[in-house]
């Protein structure tokens, strides 16, 4: 049996020195700046894979975790202080909207599939119906 040697502490020296030289250590990690997950539906079952969006990002949150400079932290809790009794109310209200949204789309795709159901029955009666007519 061949033995390799290979040494992962240097190996995970040379990424964070690596690292380091980048500058990539210095930078704040934070998931505000990206977009919201969009998904387009494909395949054959769009709108399963609509409904299925829906159900997992329905609900807005009105804060979010400040990082960065202590000072724009500050001042960012204090704009979301005062801005509270016009924003968490909309909030509330899309929320709300959302959730009638949510189950109206589960509705439909519940009854979608009792619609395909019935085609499918539809066929086979039709198929006896065939049969015995000739």
């Amino acid at each position: 049996m061949a033995e390799n040697n290979i040494n992962v502490e240097a190996i995970i020296a040379e990424i964070r020195t690596n690292i380091k030289e980048s500058g990539a250590d210095k930078i704040p990690l934070s998931f505000a700046d990206q977009a919201a997950p969009t998904v387009v539906p494909t395949g054959s079952n769009k709108l399963n894979d609509a409904v299925q969006f829906i159900s997992y990002n329905y609900e807005l949150q009105p804060y979010q975790v400040f990082t960065g400079n202590p000072v724009k932290v500050f001042i960012k809790k204090a704009i979301r202080k005062i801005a509270n009794f016009f924003v968490i109310p909309i909030v509330v209200q899309q929320n709300a909207v959302n959730t009638n949204f949510m189950i109206v789309s589960e509705a439909v795709r519940d009854q979608q599939e009792e619609i395909e159901l019935m085609k499918k029955t539809l066929e086979e009666l039709n198929a006896k119906i065939d049969k015995l007519s000739k």
